[in-house]
């Protein structure tokens, strides 16, 4: 990431007009459960004449000497749009990404797009990558790896009234290694859900490591908000010493860290030292809305942050006006990115299922699974408990208890959905000095979740 840092290139004036050509799809207000195939246009710098080709290799090469930065073309992608009832998602199958995801009861945009897409310096294989946003699958290592580059093929599973499903599929060259995605989408939930498979084909053993990277922007406004923070599962960070100048020294502690807020960054990595469970998200704190990814840490364990930091100038992301930039969220294979890899042995598989949706009104995440959502909070002068509670279906009767001990301290029940989040705020109602404090969350008993208190102490700033 620090060549794309360093490197970024000459970037003309742009018209204001072109930021209408943005192909960020547009929501119909009413409620379905559809698939639908059509073709979006989505404005790039005119750079595919540039690509290069190596004999027997089919990765493409980009000579940025002869990309026409000036010149603005119109692509036209075949897209797969899904929606329900909560979500409208988009997805470019051909290029192995999720482009966008809309969270319908807020009308906000999760996913940041770049107004135009267009290209820069990269530490991979091909030597670039493109600045185009969504959410990217990537192999076999390396920042970015090799499949972002490389033309998928993709077939509709299942388009029955009960689920939507769609495979992505690519090989990648220089493995070997077969990555397949199944995306499953039902009616009335408000998550993506995603099958995720790599297979080694081969008669040895392959190392690899495979990164989930999406690009967040919850808010609704294609950029973090100034209160943004971002929720990572770990008792301390990891810095690698290229970033320790802008973001400190390695390792740290995480749980009352600075940098768990985007106004205190300035641009680098970070990675989770471990994680105690399997999820992590970022939430805008000044939108009260938030994203996350659910998955399987023993087959994920990594997580690396990257952000341009806090209001940053002269990145890609600018166009007409200044732009307060993305975080991107990888989620890997392997602990540590990017160099490290891990075994797939012949004939093998790897396999796992995630989860990603966008959530509103918790304040935070104390705890996310596929079903829920979840933050509850005790504030330093141990005086006030917060709960904040968003499930990714509609659940009625919601049984909402406070336990100590074997103790109910306190009972309430609700209905709840991923439009009407539970929000609850007790001052001097609990005894919050109790031993074992438990936030219990079930319904038709079957316990959803069950988590203790984070403290609150108020925004953290480093200054």
């Amino acid at each position: 990431m620090l060549v794309r840092f360093l490197t970024w290139l000459r970037w003309p004036l742009v018209l204001v007009l072109l930021v209408a050509l943005n192909a960020v799809p547009v929501v119909a207000a009413a409620s379905s459960f559809s698939l639908k195939q059509t073709e979006i246009v989505i404005p790039q710098v005119d750079y595919e004449g540039a690509i290069q080709y190596k004999p027997n290799d089919p990765l493409p090469y980009l000579d940025l000497d002869r990309v026409q930065w000036e010149q603005i073309v119109r692509k036209s992608h075949r897209v797969v749009m899904l929606d329900n009832e909560y979500l409208h998602v988009t997805i470019l199958p051909e290029m192995g990404r999720v482009y966008s995801m809309v969270f319908k009861p807020t009308g906000s945009e999760t996913l940041w797009h770049n107004q135009i897409a267009r290209p820069g310096r990269a530490n991979n294989k091909t030597g670039w990558w493109l600045w185009l946003g969504g959410i990217e699958f990537t192999l076999p290592g390396d920042e970015h790896g090799t499949t972002w580059a490389l033309p998928w093929t993709y077939s509709i599973l299942e388009d029955s009234q009960e689920r939507k499903a769609l495979r992505m599929e690519v090989t990648e060259p220089g493995t070997g290694l077969v990555e397949s995605i199944a995306f499953s989408f039902y009616p009335g939930t408000a998550y993506l859900e995603a099958e995720i498979q790599i297979l080694n084909h081969s008669a040895d053993p392959v190392e690899f490591a495979h990164w989930v990277n999406p690009m967040w922007v919850p808010g609704g406004e294609n950029e973090l908000t100034d209160n943004t923070e971002f929720i990572l599962p770990t008792k301390r960070i990891l810095v690698e010493e290229r970033w320790q100048k802008s973001l400190g020294p390695s390792p740290q502690p995480w749980p009352e860290n600075p940098l768990r807020f985007i106004r205190n960054w300035k641009v680098g990595d970070i990675m989770a030292d471990g994680l105690e469970a399997g999820f992590f998200g970022a939430y805008s704190h000044d939108a009260e809305e938030g994203v996350v990814r659910v998955f399987d840490p023993m087959k994920n364990p990594g997580v690396d942050i990257w952000t341009y930091g806090f209001r940053p100038k002269g990145t890609p992301v600018e166009f007409s006006e200044p732009s307060k930039g993305y975080v991107e969220m990888w989620g890997g294979t392997v602990k540590h990115f990017p160099n490290q890899l891990r075994p797939l042995e012949a004939g093998a598989a790897l396999q796992w299922t995630e989860w990603i949706y966008p959530f509103q009104k918790t304040s935070g995440v104390t705890l996310a699974t596929k079903d829920v959502s979840v933050n509850f909070v005790v504030t330093g002068d141990l005086k006030t408990a917060k709960i904040g509670i968003c499930p990714t279906r509609s659940i009625d009767d919601v049984l909402v208890e406070i336990r100590s001990l074997g103790k109910v301290l306190f009972r309430d029940v609700a209905q709840i959905s991923p439009a009407a989040p539970y929000q609850k705020e007790l001052k001097r109602v609990v005894d919050l000095n109790e031993r074992g404090l438990t936030l219990v969350v079930s319904s038709a008993g079957i316990e959803l979740v069950r988590c203790q208190p984070s403290r609150w102490s108020g925004f953290v700033s480093s200054e």
